[in-house]
């Protein structure tokens, strides 16, 4: 198994975030150990209303969510101090693993936030009552989602033996790095990718009946207007390209139409920091959405436009989430050993 003094053997050529590796854990357990303590000192004072649960009718989870993010900040020292070693790797791996998912189901929702945001300079509760504080807590749990992410990541690589950087067995010296040829995602991927596409033909073929004044589609009676139906378009095929993106080559090299950035690597953040943001909130929301509304929960039932919604969003957010992470697979950097680089 690789020693955690082996993170720090990289030549002085490689940068900072290229070294995440050995920093990711002690940045995630700053990071969940001071938003737990304010959590804990906020759910003392008598505050209930953590990530917005409780406007939603559920129960309240400042109390959990402040002992979640504590053991967090315990779990993700372990797997960068050496008193950590007393821990099973697996427990230490599960437990790393089981607080990013917490905390970027908890933050989800950020994505509606920040589209409101846009659209009206402002955010606000489902009353309308000003939101600020709960959108900056599902901003830091996303900022400590990813942390863990990374946490999770480079510990399961070193118990395994392997670079927590690149993923793959070499000698500990590293001189630099070096990205992968462009080529397109396997033929699985793709086809995920073409239906997520695709799960948006059901929603815009309702909103367009309802546009053209079909009777039935639209609740309320309402009718969407031309204009609306054009941005809706537009909004889809950014999504669709987007979504493209992460399996066709021309998602890791700029394609010639680019102009001048034709030729040249696409940065990995650039795709990858939209995705996550999007991914989770459409993925959710249109999972959840659509098993109320076949319990019979909602008043939308699945053959509604409302279904169609909960297809579309649910469709594209898990095909878009299962596409990234095939996309940050297949463009991560190799480590070049030094006795290599001397050849």
């Amino acid at each position: 198994m690789r020693s955690r003094s082996d993170d720090h053997a990289v030549a002085s050529s490689i940068r900072w975030w290229q070294r995440w590796a050995s920093w990711a854990g002690y940045a995630a357990s700053g990071a969940a150990a001071s938003y737990g303590c304010l959590l804990l000192v906020a759910a003392l004072l008598g505050y209930r209303s953590f990530i917005g649960v409780t406007d939603l009718g559920l129960p309240d989870v400042t109390w959990p969510g402040a002992v979640v993010l504590l053991i967090g900040s315990a779990v993700a020292a372990a797997t960068v101090r050496p008193w950590g070693g007393q821990v099973p790797p697996r427990a230490l791996s599960a437990g790393a693993w089981g607080v990013a998912v917490l905390a970027l189901v908890g933050s989800c929702m950020v994505l509606l936030n920040l589209i409101q945001l846009v659209l009206t300079g402002t955010v606000n509760d489902l009353n309308g009552n000003s939101n600020w504080l709960t959108f900056v807590e599902r901003l830091c749990l996303a900022v400590v989602g990813a942390l863990f992410v990374a946490t999770a990541l480079s510990h399961t690589r070193r118990s395994t033996g392997v670079c927590p950087r690149c993923g793959r067995a070499h000698t500990p010296q590293v001189s630099d790095r070096r990205y992968p040829t462009p080529h397109a995602a396997p033929p699985a991927m793709r086809w995920i990718a073409y239906t997520g596409c695709c799960a948006f033909l059901p929603y815009l073929i309702l909103h367009t009946l309802g546009a053209a004044g079909v009777p039935g589609i639209e609740p309320n009676g309402f009718r969407p207007t031309w204009y609306m139906l054009l941005a809706g378009f537009c909004g889809v095929g950014l999504a669709v390209f987007l979504l493209l993106g992460l399996v066709r080559p021309w998602g890791m090299v700029f394609p010639r139409w680019t102009l001048w950035l034709a030729g040249r690597r696409v940065p990995r953040f650039l795709p990858l920091t939209p995705v996550w943001v999007v991914a989770p909130t459409l993925a959710l929301y249109g999972t959840v959405s659509g098993i109320l509304a076949g319990a019979g929960i909602l008043s939308d039932d699945l053959f509604s436009i409302g279904g169609a919604a909960s297809l579309a969003f649910g469709g594209y957010g898990w095909a878009l989430a299962i596409a990234a992470v095939s996309y940050q697979l297949r463009t991560r950097a190799l480590c070049v050993p030094t006795e290599m680089a001397a050849l």
